[in-house]
This record gives structure tokens, C-alpha cells and sequence, in this order.
């Protein structure tokens, strides 16, 4: 098939989809507004540099249309709601999906009713709604969308290449990793205080934070704050080489979210055999059930997070959840199998975009 992409070029995700599908003996080309750094595919940069995103994006309407008359797609896949799902609406296709990405539709379509009524549109308009978890699901209907057009499926993660075994750590302090951006999403100071309260307890442990973000500085004076400089290290942005040995060096996943759909990284670290200790979110929730495959603890709440932490540092009960949370992913998170059933529904939606 040929596919347009539209979507955010210098974002890991678009370069995973991007890659994956060209593998597949797909003809992609990228449409972005923010050009890749190394693109995996065909790209034009579209739009004018305007200050105000919103004008960025529609400026690309043009360059859009031209495209799609050029490269005669089969299909449109337009990731992201507000920006270029939009764009694919008022681009006229035929035979487009919307893929969204969870804060679209949890978060910026309730800023404003502009907000909520552009995304309503564009909904209405979608000929399928790919979202990774019920709840985006479900947000998805309550804006608009007609159920019989919204698939869910998790988007997955590389089971097999994540399956490498640990190294070591048997009997020695519990590693503990942290992937999140360091955002107030992500909220990270429950983390750092459940740190320091499992250190005054003087339980052993080391501390890996793999992300960067605005609130680095606030995160490095609190593991100040809580004399964790020994027992923390603030890893920043990571490459996937990095990511997997840290994954390899790994006991424990900890995720402080607030809000969040599918969780690529709970469904690599779970994949990993990291046992998850997370936010009793309804996105992590789909995958986590409280003390079967990992720890669920409410929102901000650092007594909670250290409890459980804690708990996990018993050894045999660590592994028999890491291994039930290995299977979960293994039997419904695999990128591979979400990639066959996308080819099928992307067909269907050429196949009747030609009718």
C-alpha cells in the first residue's frame, strides 16, 4: 500500500511506526510540520514557522492536498488529534485513520469548548479511531466518535528483543528504574520523597532516572533535599541502547503518573520482566492488577510508593508478579501482532476508500 503519514517527525513513535511499516514492503511518505532529525522514510517539512502552532498546521493545509493529489495514497494515517488529525479532516481524504495518542483526547480536548468542539469534529469525521486502551476509548465516544469506528489496541512493544536476562542483583540492594519525562504529568516528587523515606528506614536500594524535562532542577534539588546523591542517578535523556541495559540492570518500574492511556514504557518495562509499581490509574489499571502483576498506588501519594517498594524487595514475591506481568504483555501487547491486525483495518480502509 501507499501510505501518508502525517505526524510528528522528530517523535520516537513516528519513526517506529514509519519504520515498521516500510519494512513491511509499505510506500510511506511523511508529511510533518518538524522534520526529522534522521527520517526513516520520504519527508517534507510542511507549514510556515508561525509562532502560534495552530497557525503552523493549517498554514500546511496547502502543501497537504498537493501531496495527496502527487502520491495518490491508498491510505492517510494522521497521528495526534488537534494538529494533524485535523489536517487529514479538512485535507478531504477519503480513506484516513486517526491515531491518537492519549493526552488528545484526556487532556486538550477539555482546555476550552474550542477545544472540545474541534475535537468533535474531527472525530465525527475519522473513518476509524485507532486508541491503545479503553479509557481513550471511551473518551473517544463522549467527544463524538461513532463507536463502530473506534479500534482499541494497545500499540505494543518488542517482546523478543526485550527478553534479555537480568544482570545480576540477586540478594544486593533493589534496583529501581524510572522512565518518565520529568513533567508534572509524570510527577516525579512522590517518587524522590518514597526514596527518602525507604532510605531513613534504611532499606538498601539504587535509583536510576532515565528522562529529562522542565522539572529537572526541582528533582535534582529534592534528591538533595532527601540525601539520595549516593543512591539516585539522574540519567537524562537515554538512547534505546542505554534504555535496554538499564532495563538488564533493573528490579523495579515506577510510574508517578497522573494521567495516561496505554504506557509504552509500563508495557516495555513489564515485557522487560521489571516488576511495575504504578499510579491506580484507569490506563494502568487495564494492565496492572494490585499485587498479581505488580503494585497499584494512589495518585501523589509517597507513603504508598514506598510501601510498595518495600514489599517488592522480597525477592520471591517480586519474580512470580514480574513474570505474570511478563505474560500480560506477551499475550497482549506484542508490536508485531498490533502491526497484522493495522495492515488488516488499513486495507479495509483503502478498499473503501476506492468504492
Amino acid at each position: 500500500m501507499r501510505i501518508l503519514l502525517l505526524a510528528h517527525g522528530p517523535s520516537v513513535h513516528t519513526r517506529r511506526w514509519a519504520r515498521a511499516l516500510r519494512d513491511r514492503g509499505h510506500e510511506i511518505r511523511l508529511l510533518t510540520a518538524h522534520g526529522s532529525p534522521s527520517p526513516e522514510v520520504p519527508e517534507r517539512v510542511v507549514g510556515r514557522p508561525y509562532p502560534v502552532p495552530a497557525l503552523r498546521y493549517l498554514s500546511a493545509l496547502p502543501a497537504v492536498r498537493e501531496e495527496t493529489r502527487a502520491f495518490r495514497p491508498d491510505v492517510t494515517v494522521a497521528h495526534f488529534l488537534p494538529n494533524y488529525g485535523l489536517l487529514a479532516a479538512l485535507s478531504g481524504a477519503r480513506a484516513w485513520m486517526l491515531a491518537c495518542w492519549g493526552s488528545d483526547l484526556l487532556v486538550n480536548a477539555h482546555r476550552s469548548p474550542l477545544h472540545r468542539a474541534r475535537a468533535r469534529w474531527v472525530l465525527r469525521r475519522a473513518p476509524l479511531v485507532h486508541v491503545d486502551a479503553r479509557v481513550l476509548a471511551s473518551a473517544a465516544v463522549a467527544l463524538g466518535a461513532p463507536p463502530g469506528r473506534v479500534w482499541t489496541r494497545a500499540w505494543g512493544v518488542d517482546v523478543a528483543a526485550l527478553a534479555a536476562p537480568h544482570d545480576g542483583g540477586e540478594g544486593g540492594p533493589i534496583r529501581i528504574l524510572w522512565t518518565r519525562q520529568l513533567e508534572a504529568i509524570y510527577d516525579p516528587e512522590p517518587f524522590v520523597r518514597a526514596l527518602g523515606a525507604l532510605k531513613r528506614r534504611g532499606l538498601p536500594f539504587r535509583a536510576s532516572m532515565a528522562g529529562d524535562g522542565p522539572m529537572r532542577e526541582r528533582v535534582s534539588a529534592w534528591i538533595a533535599e532527601e540525601d539520595l546523591m549516593r543512591e539516585v542517578t539522574l540519567e537524562g535523556f537515554v538512547n534505546e541502547e542505554r534504555l535496554s541495559a538499564l532495563y538488564r540492570q533493573s528490579d523495579v518500574y515506577v510510574s508517578a503518573s497522573r494521567s495516561d492511556s496505554t504506557s509504552q514504557s509500563l508495557l516495555e518495562a513489564m515485557a522487560a520482566g521489571l516488576l511495575p509499581i504504578v499510579t491506580d490509574i484507569a490506563g494502568n489499571c487495564e494492565w496492572v492488577t494490585h499485587r498479581r502483576e505488580g503494585y497499584l498506588v494512589p495518585v501523589g501519594d509517597k507513603d504508598a510508593i514506598a510501601c510498595a517498594i518495600a514489599e517488592a524487595s522480597r525477592e520471591p514475591e517480586r519474580r512470580a508478579m514480574a513474570a505474570r506481568a511478563r505474560a500480560r504483555v506477551l499475550a497482549q501487547g506484542s508490536f508485531a501482532d498490533t502491526l497484522d491486525q493495522l495492515e488488516e483495518r488499513l486495507r479495509g480502509l483503502a478498499a473503501e476508500g476506492k468504492r
